[in-house]
């Protein structure tokens, strides 16, 4: 039997009484320094598809794939330190990243699944290593990745790999198409009817939920399937683009819609909770910090809180371009997106933003 304990990466953003006075109001008065971390130059002669699991983080390292594959070490108080950018030997375009323990597990266009690790030798600090591990000979669209499975996703179809003793390869286990648990039929020609757009782990690492459009129906499929029962748990449909599956502890899901946000509770495999979220624009991403808070964004980010219907913050983009934020992560002091080719970092710790007579109207003598 699993005892799990999901642990939050942030307070309760909007809980002011557990959260720094400073960092809070500068949360809720949209009052934070934008960085560029890093710009990358365009080829126009190469268009990817960018997976919305190309950023990760962790307490002390940014993670994020473009047409390379790099991290930035963090500071004590989450700032990115520039000058220590982490750059592996990476020649093929990876879109999808996943973080299992303290490793880095990717997917690239060549369907190389590769393991990857920070090592610091007597003379070179912060270099980047990785190990081939399998090749599933299929452009891999998303990857997650847990102590003991893989599972990638490639155009209509999912994979679930795992680990062999060593951990230095894996073995494919089985294969799900256009989210049936059957084999691609021989005659099967595909026309775009069927695409993947994300596919997540559950906190144990017995589950995992993907959501597959159907651009014939114009819907999205959603299923959750249990690995070690080797069956579907749940297969539902919706009227809309599901971006972005989010697991916030064993019993409840969030999914990111192009034009909503839908909490279901995976007891009663119902949707309790609906966001409508078309007023800040489309939202193709989204993070949580696992309790109440989490963001959107696309041209926009925009803060909730799950105890409200509406969003309590917008945040824009100074840095304005024809892209859209693909990726986003946050803690309770940082945003990180990732739009285009760019990083940037949104800072809420400065000092200069605050505000002590509107901190003393909010929070009066508890100040």
């Amino acid at each position: 039997m699993f005892v799990v304990q999901v642990i939050p990466r942030c307070k309760p953003l909007l809980s002011s009484y557990d959260s720094i006075f400073i960092t809070y109001c500068n949360w809720i008065s949209a009052s934070y320094k934008e960085s560029n971390i890093y710009e990358e130059k365009r080829n126009m002669c190469t268009v990817h598809y960018r997976s919305n699991k190309c950023l990760q983080m962790t307490k002390n390292t940014i993670w994020f794939c473009g047409d390379y594959f790099l991290a930035y070490n963090r500071a004590k108080n989450g700032t990115i330190k520039k000058d220590e950018k982490i750059v592996g030997n990476n020649n093929t375009f990876i879109k999808s990243i996943a973080l299992s323990d303290d490793y880095i597990i990717s997917g690239d266009v060549d369907g190389i699944i590769k393991h990857w690790k920070i090592e610091s030798q007597k003379d070179i600090r912060n270099d980047l290593k990785y190990s081939v591990i399998h090749n599933v000979h299929k452009e891999i669209d998303v990857i997650d990745a847990t102590s003991q499975h893989i599972i990638i996703g490639s155009e209509d179809l999912i994979k679930i790999l795992k680990y062999t003793d060593d951990k230095n390869g894996c073995t494919e286990e089985k294969q799900i198409f256009c989210g049936v648990d059957v084999e691609q039929p021989k005659d099967y020609w595909f026309d775009n009817q069927f695409y993947i757009n994300s596919i997540s782990f559950d906190p144990i690492g017995t589950k995992f939920a993907a959501s597959f459009y159907d651009f014939n129906e114009s819907l999205t499929s959603f299923l959750i399937y249990d690995i070690e029962k080797n069956y579907h748990v749940m297969d539902k449909k919706f009227g809309d683009v599901c971006r972005q599956l989010l697991w916030e502890d064993p019993q409840t899901i969030l999914m990111c819609f192009q034009r909503s946000i839908k909490k279901m509770d995976m007891r009663t495999s119902e949707v309790v909770r609906t966001w409508d979220s078309s007023k800040y624009g489309l939202s193709l991403c989204c993070s949580s910090d696992n309790r109440y808070t989490f963001v959107t964004g696309f041209i926009k980010i925009a803060l909730w809180d799950q105890r409200q219907s509406d969003a309590i913050q917008t945040y824009t983009m100074e840095h304005d371009d024809d892209t859209g934020i693909c990726a986003l992560e946050f803690d309770n002091t940082h945003i990180y997106a990732l739009k285009g080719l760019n990083l940037y970092e949104l800072d809420f710790t400065e000092r200069h933003h605050f505000d002590h007579k509107e901190i003393k109207k909010l929070f009066g003598n508890f100040y």
